[in-house]
């Protein structure tokens, strides 16, 4: 019976299921002109995910729940991931409710104060991107980009391309 209870208990602590009481990492805002520097800060010399997201993006609410399972494994596959939000930095509380919402608070995340989208589609590197939301980027270690997700990823290609970059 003990044993039971433990295992659920245990079960119930490693859930990916989102949780109100959720601990949330620390939130910063970052200027646009650090745009060009967040894959390698995320990926610390490992591979590295960014998810560019908002939550005024009704898109990016739909593909949360479908890609947060991965987003959550990948820190213990070795690889950084960092939550990229494009929301102004007075909506920093909503930002904040939406990630605890969605069950990717443990996950580090910032908010990019960018305007204007064009620094950031130019920092990223990638010439198809128009600055669709959500837009998720898989670079190497040495932070150069090697696939992209632009608009709702598919959990099965990022987890591919992901494990393709090892």
């Amino acid at each position: 019976m003990r044993i039971a209870i433990l295992a659920t208990l245990l079960a119930a602590a490693t859930s990916s299921t989102p949780s109100s009481k959720e601990e949330l990492r620390p939130l910063a805002v970052r200027p646009v002109s650090e745009a060009a520097s967040l894959a390698r800060e995320a990926g610390h010399g490992r591979p590295a995910v960014l998810h560019f997201w908002a939550t005024w993006c009704g898109a990016c609410r739909d593909e949360f729940p479908r890609i947060r399972k991965l987003l959550n494994r990948l820190p213990a596959r070795n690889v950084g991931v960092l939550l990229v939000s494009i929301d102004r930095p007075d909506k920093l509380e909503e930002v904040k409710r939406d990630l605890r919402k969605f069950g990717v608070s443990r996950l580090p995340a910032v908010v990019l104060d960018a305007p204007d989208p064009e620094p950031v589609v130019k920092a990223v590197g990638e010439p198809a991107w128009d600055g669709t939301l959500p837009s998720t980027f898989v670079f190497d270690s040495q932070g150069k980009l090697i696939k992209s997700f632009l608009g709702r990823t598919d959990p099965a290609a990022l987890d591919r391309a992901v494990r393709a970059v090892r």
